[in-house]
């Protein structure tokens, strides 16, 4: 019997030890893999089922608040101040050298222009003395404006046009409050939004909480390529409304489209907590249907990139502002167009007959046209197929350089979810919304 000799012994123990290694590891694996020749799994060509109700991705966690963060936003209140100063910052963005010259204040964002449309009004009627091209032109002016710069986790809101808010009427959001605070022009304090009441502020200018509906959220393909943009779809219905948006993503802007978001979805009675933007995504496009009738349309038409956003116009609150809890300030109401365009309608007056007897048989020839709301509902007052003026419950109003002649005039509210049938109304006049109710009145 040969003797093995201890270097071959030493290599054999080797080898076993390494055999035992190797069989220990592929155990941990799992079972054998399948065989080359196995027929194939029948879940291979399975699809997964449409979600019903679907949004976008949770993003990953940040301190911020909002999409990134594990805590949702804090609720604001009407009858509470915001406590404490803002500082609104890029929490994950250090100066490069190329930024070293930038205020370290300053922050990166958009500026966005948009314009709100709630469709077509009733034309004017045919007749030579129209100025077609005026009304139209005057339309376009006047249409309702928002100038909206965004942060990462900040947003402002400046409004101009024919809102029934005032010219530079100012809202801001911020990505861990639900709701806004409004700044009134003239005034050094603001107010606080609660969720569900932006509706009411921008149709009535009144801070009434509306009850908010759940939202059925469906990712869409592809939408329209909108300002060089690719874009995708997003429908959401409520009770209230069905609507189509059209996101666009803006590089470097993070959470702050989603707060754009918020204000469009808020107008449907959607809950703030619905999630439709994702990180660095915008509505370029929105199309609100209302259950009760008529649309609103939002366009993003213009997008500006800009690095030297002034933090303070973005805090929320302003730091020298004070809160309010009263209501807005009061008015009767106001026009929407400047007496020298409301004049061109007409080229020339035209005399128009009236029935004697009649509330316009007393007025002075040259006395225009006085809008009387005896509703309890602010009305917005279309003639020709522009909005000219709006008047609160209870209140007149009277456009007195409208030249004589006939005109097409329509009620209509702000959102465009309800309007009377249109009527032919002669100048000098009286149109009246509203005198049916007013007159069952004690």
């Amino acid at each position: 019997m040969h003797r093995i000799s201890p270097y071959r012994e030493q290599f054999i123990e080797r080898t076993r030890a390494l055999c035992v290694l190797v069989i220990a590891t592929v155990s941990c694996r799992g079972g054998p893999s399948e065989p080359v020749d196995a027929p194939r799994s029948p879940q291979a060509k399975a699809e997964p089922a449409p979600l019903a109700n679907v949004s976008p991705a949770t993003p990953p966690p940040s301190s911020s608040g909002g999409l990134r963060s594990g805590k949702p936003p804090e609720p604001l209140r009407g009858d509470r101040p915001i406590e404490g100063p803002d500082l609104p910052r890029e929490p994950s963005r250090e100066l490069s050298l190329r930024d070293a010259s930038r205020d370290s204040r300053d922050l990166s964002g958009y500026v966005l222009q948009a314009t709100i449309r709630t469709g077509e009004g009733p034309g004017p009627p045919r007749a030579p003395e129209v100025n077609a091209a005026v009304i139209e032109s005057v339309r376009r002016k006047g249409e309702p404006r928002v100038t909206i710069t965004l942060s990462q986790t900040r947003a402002r809101f400046v409004l101009s046009g024919a809102f029934v808010l005032p010219a530079g009427a100012e809202l801001r959001s911020r990505v861990d409050r639900y709701g806004h605070i409004v700044l009134w022009p003239g005034e050094d304090s603001y107010r606080v939004v609660e969720a569900g009441t932006l509706r009411a502020l921008l149709g009535e200018r009144r801070l009434d909480i509306a009850p908010l509906s759940p939202a059925e959220v469906h990712v869409g393909g592809d939408g329209v390529r909108r300002l060089n943009l690719r874009t995708h779809r997003v429908d959401i219905s409520t009770r209230a409304a069905w609507a189509t948006l059209e996101l666009g993503v803006l590089r470097d802007l993070g959470e702050g489209g989603s707060l754009v978001c918020r204000m469009l979805l808020e107008l449907m009675s959607t809950p703030p907590s619905t999630q439709a933007c994702g990180l660095d995504e915008v509505p370029l496009h929105t199309e609100i249907h209302w259950t009760t009738q008529g649309a609103l349309t939002f366009d993003v038409v213009s997008v500006a990139r800009r690095v030297d956003l002034v933090a303070q116009d973005l805090a929320v609150p302003p730091a020298l502002a004070t809160f309010e809890v009263t209501a807005p300030p009061f008015s009767a109401g106001d026009a929407l167009v400047a007496k020298s365009d409301l004049a061109a309608f007409r080229s020339s007056p035209v005399d128009v007959q009236w029935v004697r007897g009649s509330a316009v048989d007393s007025l002075p020839a040259e006395s225009g046209l006085t809008l009387v709301n005896s509703s309890d509902e602010l009305r917005v007052a279309w003639l020709d197929g522009a909005p000219v003026a709006w008047a609160a419950p209870g209140s007149r109003v009277t456009l007195t350089s409208l030249l004589r002649g006939r005109y097409t005039f329509q009620w209509r509210t702000f959102l465009g979810d309800s309007w009377e049938p249109s009527v032919a109304v002669s100048v000098p006049g009286v149109v009246e919304f509203g005198a049916a109710d007013a007159a069952g009145r004690p």
